[in-house]
């Protein structure tokens, strides 16, 4: 792997955007939440447009993860082109690693006011922290052989109902390792939305992917286009059946009600849905690439992709002053707004980042 996939960046590059939507929403209308949170429903939405505006923002934690397990086995393989040993390349991912969990618990803690502030919890578990843990033991298990790294993350994925309906976070006690490896938690010192175990299996099936696509991108489109619909398929069926993978059970409602799943933490059928859908938007991205790389407007989605975690740590206090301009706060409309300001504003940002990292290849800024 020699370049950049052009339908990896777009597609992380939609998903940015629309987790800048919910980012901004966050801080200038309220948290919409629109999936369940350790079994329990959200509040009812006043309309269809708030329950879309949140819908919509689901894709990007599962993307995100899948996309960074599948970025661990590019990064190999083109490192390994370049000559880097093993060592090396294990060396770099847990340096970035590390860094990723660093960002989380300093400049995207302090942002959230996951702070000494009253009422906020003190520590934060973030998707970073999440991403960076799983990046550590990606590290070492990415020489796995394929077969069995893909096979032992679905495995994870499948068992992973029964570990968090046998293992529940006790009310009112403080459990830190527990909620950071299965269980997520808002109570307490420690803030945990993202655990690891529930998404390793995530990203490594993700790792697995990248091994199968570097080795001949030629198959990209099939083999996330069959991807993608058998894992929709199995949605269909495993919503409608319930029970087992259903957290969030489908009470007979409208479709609102249907598609209402848990993602603190991930029910199976929340998973399925997601990556289905990335997997349909990678296959689309791939076929019709030619097509895309023409329109001027891609080539925004496709900066904000390959500046991922930079567009991540930097339009988190953007959006928060942006929230501190009346016009840009208090409503629904107003927030939509302030996430197209913000938008403008993180173009000639990336820009001008992405020009000083190809200035400085081998400086930090080849682990941001």
């Amino acid at each position: 792997m020699k370049k950049r996939l052009f339908a990896i960046d777009a597609v992380r590059g939609w998903v940015v955007i629309f987790m800048a939507l919910d980012h901004a929403m966050y801080f200038s209308y309220v948290h919409i939440f629109a999936e369940g949170y350790q079994g329990l429903r959200p509040e009812p939405m006043p309309d269809a447009l708030h329950y879309l505006t949140r819908f919509i923002t689901h894709y990007c934690a599962p993307t995100f993860i899948f996309l960074a397990g599948l970025g661990v086995a590019l990064y190999t393989l083109s490192r390994r082109e370049r000559g880097l040993s093993e060592g090396q390349i294990t060396r770099k991912l847990v340096i970035r690693g590390l860094l990723l969990i660093a960002l989380q618990m300093t400049v995207v803690n302090v942002t959230w006011s996951f702070d000494l502030s009253a009422g906020w919890s003190l520590v934060y578990f973030g998707v970073l922290a999440c991403i960076g843990s799983g990046l550590i033991v990606l590290a070492f298990a990415r020489r796995l052989p394929v077969p069995l790294l893909a096979s032992g993350s679905i495995l994870l994925l499948l068992v992973m109902p029964f570990l968090l309906d046998g293992l529940p976070v006790v009310s009112g006690a403080d459990q830190p390792l527990l909620e950071i490896a299965l269980q997520p938690n808002a109570e307490g010192w420690l803030a945990v939305n993202y655990p690891i175990l529930p998404w390793l299996g995530v990203m490594g099936l993700g790792c697995a992917c990248g091994y199968w696509i570097g080795s001949a991108p030629q198959r990209t489109t099939k083999f996330f286009l069959s991807m993608g619909a058998l894992l929709l398929s199995m949605w269909v069926l495993v919503r409608i059946v319930g029970g087992y993978g259903n957290l969030t059970p489908y009470l007979g409602g409208d479709w609102r009600d249907f598609l209402l799943m848990s993602k603190y933490p991930p029910s199976l059928t929340f998973l399925l849905w997601n990556l289905g859908g990335m997997a349909i938007a990678i296959a689309g991205h791939n076929y019709f690439e030619k097509t895309l790389r023409s329109n001027r407007s891609w080539g925004v989605v496709t900066l904000f992709g390959g500046t991922a975690l930079f567009f991540y740590v930097v339009h988190l206090p953007l959006y928060k002053l942006l929230s501190l301009i009346p016009p840009l706060h208090g409503s629904l409309m107003a927030a939509y707004l302030a996430w197209l300001v913000g938008l403008g504003i993180m173009i000639p940002l990336c820009v001008g980042y992405r020009a000083l990292k190809h200035r400085y290849p081998q400086s930090v800024l080849q682990y941001v």
